[in-house]
């Protein structure tokens, strides 16, 4: 059993939101966007990216 790495991607700190498309182009998954709502950090629902303004 493998233990995936939690990938971490910094925003500007100003964003409002966000996309994820996975970044594994055709092996990726469905774009979505999320938006921060008064929130520091987002995690991708499909493939547990977070994306964070905490950096």
């Amino acid at each position: 059993m493998s233990i995936q790495k939690l990938e971490i991607i910094p925003v500007d700190p100003g964003a409002d939101g966000v996309s994820c498309d996975g970044g594994g182009g055709p092996l990726g998954h469905p774009k979505v966007w999320y938006s921060f709502d008064k929130a520091s950090s987002i995690e991708c629902g499909y493939c547990s990216r977070l994306f964070t303004k905490d950096q």
